[in-house]
This record gives C-alpha cells, structure tokens and sequence, in this order.
C-alpha cells in the first residue's frame, strides 16, 4: 500500500488516539505538538493511516518524536514510506542529522528504526522510570532507559 504524507492541517482533526499507540502521555503528546510539526499520512481515499511529529532540536538536526501507524496497516512498509519522506524533507532543508528514540524494551522499534538507516547512539539511563507516572512494560520488559538512534543525513 502506498500513502502520501501531508502536513497536518488546523482544520483537521488531530489524530491522538493514533499518537497514543507510540507514546502513552497524551500530555507529552500536547506539549510536542505545540512546538513540532505533524504530518499525516494518507491513503487515496483520505484516510488517515500513520502520523509522524518531528522537531528541530538545533540547527540543521531533527528529532522524530512519534510514528504511530494504525494497527491494521503495520508489517507492510508504510514506517519506512514514512521515514523515507521525513528523511526527503529534512534533506531539502538542509538538515544534517536526524535523531529518534525508543525505550530499551521496545525490541520491533528498534530493529526497525536500523532498517530504515538509524544508528544506535545513546543510552539515557532511567528515562522513562523518571519521565513517565506509570510502568511502560513490552515485550515483558519493563521501559526503563532510552535509546537514541541518529541518522546522518
């Protein structure tokens, strides 16, 4: 399936329930959006079927705050779309560097995030134990440190 990315648009409804399925702080979500950009992806028939934030966090460096895709269109490539077109429009603008993070037991993201041409960084220890009032558990691990990944542009 393919889809096109579109920037957000005031008059459209804001996808949250999709947000959520990548990050579980909805005001997190709230904050991010104020000073990100949203773009939303859509199929031919306008459907919403992904969203993806993104923030530059210095000059010339990008930093993917959520990529969430409804759950009946995963495993069929519509991430890397995505990603791929993040990665196009970083590029015309200039940008060096694009960052994204994931917690450690977020094993799928991980590996995703490196097949799209991410490269294992940083590890902030105790992020989400600090930064989030409730226990985030996948794959039967418990979120704890956040990984940082980079993407040389």
């Amino acid at each position: 399936m393919k889809v096109q990315l579109h920037p957000y648009q005031t008059a459209e409804p804001v996808p949250y329930d999709l947000l959520l399925t990548a990050d579980p702080d909805l005001q997190k979500i709230k904050n991010y959006l104020e000073q990100g950009r949203l773009y939303l992806a859509k199929t031919t028939t306008g459907e919403v079927v992904g969203a993806c934030v993104v923030q530059e966090i210095a000059k010339q460096e990008w930093e993917v705050l959520n990529i969430a895709i409804d759950e009946r269109y995963q495993n069929h490539g519509l991430g890397q779309q995505i990603i791929a077109e993040i990665v196009a429009q970083m590029r015309a603008q200039e940008a060096k560097r694009l960052w994204v993070a994931t917690a450690n037991s977020s094993i799928g993201q991980l590996a995703f995030y490196q097949k799209c041409g991410f490269e294992m960084h940083t590890i902030v220890h105790d992020f989400f134990i600090e930064h989030y009032a409730e226990p985030i558990i996948e794959n039967g691990i418990m979120a704890k440190h956040q990984i940082r990944l980079l993407m040389e542009l």
